[in-house]
Order: C-alpha cells, then sequence, then structure tokens
C-alpha cells in the first residue's frame, strides 16, 4: 500500500503515533485488489457501482440509482468529481458482459430486496471485482436500521440472513453511533478492522 507509512498532518485530532493513512481509508482493501490485476497497477476501466457521496478513487466510471440526496447514504449529495456517470439500478446494469476490468460494491448488498441480483450482474459486467459490507459484528454493535440483511463469509464464499425488524434488540447501538462520530473512535475502529477484520466482510473475485 503506497501511503501506509505516511503519516497525517498534525490537525488529525488524534494522539496515536504513527498514524497510517490506510487506517482512515475505507477503500483501503478495494485499492489493494483494484492493483493485483494490472502489471501498471491500475487496471484500464474500472466501474463503482452505488458510487454515492464517496466514489472509489481509481474508478473512471460512477453509476447510482439516486442523483439526489437519500437517506441511504444519509442524505449526502452525490459526488462524481467529473467522471463519467450512469444513472442505472445495481439489479440491471446497462453494460456489456465483461465491460469492466474491475468493479466494486461499497457498502450497497445490504441494502437491497434481492442482493442475489446485485451480485450476478457484477460478474457479468466485470472481469473482477470487489465487494465490502457490514460484518455481523459491525451489524450488532451498530445496527442500522436500512440494513436488510447480515451479510457472511465462509470458506470464500458469501451467505446473507435476512434481518427481522421487528425484533427486540438491546438499545445500545445509538452509543456506538455517536462514538462513530468521533475521530478518536474512528481510528480506533479502523485500527481494529485493518488488524482483525471484524467490522467488515471482504469479498473479491
Amino acid at each position: 500500500m503506497e501511503s501506509r507509512n505516511k503519516p497525517l498532518s498534525q490537525n488529525s485530532q488524534c494522539s496515536r503515533i504513527p498514524i497510517r493513512e490506510s487506517e482512515l481509508d475505507r477503500f483501503k482493501f478495494g485499492k489493494i485488489q483494484c492493483k493485483k490485476f494490472d502489471p501498471q497497477k491500475v487496471p484500464n476501466l474500472v466501474l463503482d457501482v452505488a458510487c454515492g457521496a464517496n466514489p472509489f478513487p481509481l474508478a473512471n466510471v460512477l453509476c447510482d440509482l439516486n442523483a439526489n440526496p437519500v437517506p441511504d447514504r444519509r442524505m449526502k449529495a452525490l459526488v462524481t468529481d467529473g467522471r463519467p456517470f450512469i444513472l442505472c439500478d445495481s439489479k440491471h446494469l446497462p453494460f456489456k458482459d465483461k465491460a469492466f476490468d474491475f468493479v466494486t460494491s461499497y457498502y450497497l448488498i445490504e441494502h437491497m430486496d434481492e442482493p442475489w441480483k446485485l451480485f450476478k450482474e457484477l460478474k457479468r459486467i466485470s472481469k473482477h471485482g470487489y465487494i465490502q459490507c457490514p460484518s455481523w459484528f459491525n451489524e450488532l454493535l451498530y445496527r442500522e436500521d436500512v440494513h436488510k440483511w447480515v451479510v457472511l463469509k465462509n470458506n470464500g464464499r458469501l451467505y446473507l440472513r435476512a434481518i427481522d425488524q421487528k425484533r427486540v434488540v438491546i438499545p445500545f447501538s445509538f452509543i456506538f453511533q455517536k462514538l462513530y462520530r468521533l475521530v478518536a473512535w474512528k481510528i480506533i475502529h479502523a485500527i481494529i478492522d485493518e488488524k482483525f477484520h471484524i467490522f467488515t466482510v471482504n469479498y473479491c473475485y
């Protein structure tokens, strides 16, 4: 990882030294996978599906179902940074088979009514890809009402378990949701996840 040991600026509001930029980079695992498949370290054509307000940095094509702010991305505005953008449904991606060298899907599958359709489409349009979503432990701590599935990984395969929205849960999730707004907690969260991978499920093909 190119910037693994590069320190953050002094105004990062965190006393941990050294701080690696990768610890605050939600795309760190996707970048590693993306750069594996091309001798020049950047595949020719990279698509970010459901790019939202924080698109994959190595993507040169973006797509999303919504051009306007929506609750699923906390009402943040769409960001394209001048890259080509296609308004479309991820269950029916308007691209030819194997059109992309690499495709990413960050924190999308857990929101969908029919996530298996997304998975099928990603594999259809790309040679390689990377999916990242919250782990069951992340769901336990942070409890997002907009999530419909718990995503599990076993022996290199993804499994989905529907979330029962009516189930009774211990009401502590709001504590961790408030903690995650703090820079110090984000650092702790990222360090733990980089070391033990307990907050995210990562799948590549």
